[in-house]
């Protein structure tokens, strides 16, 4: 993993919809992963720092249009409570962000989009030979990992923390 982060220090990371989502509402603070758990399934107030702590390490951080739009929509499922402070975050981070494009035509005649749908096979498209992807996604790791494109699951990172007593 070290050397994957290094290669991609200065290039950036992509990162999955599901934990672009986790990391923002954590951003907000980390006790409304706990409240937000139907939202952000499987990332909790424990993962929060290691995310943090893990994309603090890239230069950039670089998404897609359909990132940001699952990641809108996935938003929706919220508390109505932290709706209008979440969108003033999302909105401050987008500026901050590295968006990459590849049409949803292009990407809807590639082959994987019948199994992985548009963001997943845009991720793959835009990550090639570019930038390293995060995911806790098994099956877009796989797909990732058959293409050759470098990805690490976030689940790795988990286990990592725990072996050296940061998690």
């Amino acid at each position: 993993m070290e050397a994957l982060i290094k290669k991609y220090r200065q290039k950036g990371i992509l990162i999955d919809a599901n934990l672009f989502l986790g990391f923002l509402i954590g951003s907000l603070h980390p006790r409304h992963l706990t409240d937000c758990r139907a939202t952000t399934k499987y990332f909790g107030p424990t993962d929060f720092p290691l995310l943090e702590r893990f994309l603090g390490q890239f230069k950039k951080i670089i998404t897609t249009p359909h990132v940001l739009t699952e990641v809108s929509n996935l938003a929706g499922r919220l508390p109505t409570s932290l709706h209008a402070e979440f969108r003033l975050l999302f909105r401050a981070v987008i500026e901050q962000l590295s968006e990459q494009s590849t049409p949803s035509k292009t990407v809807s005649a590639h082959n994987d989009f019948l199994r992985f749908g548009l963001t997943d096979t845009a991720i793959s498209l835009v990550a090639a030979g570019q930038y390293l992807v995060l995911t806790d996604d098994i099956s877009l790791a796989g797909l990732l990992a058959k293409r050759k494109i470098d990805v690490v699951n976030f689940n790795h990172v988990r286990v990592s923390a725990w072996a050296a007593g940061l998690g």
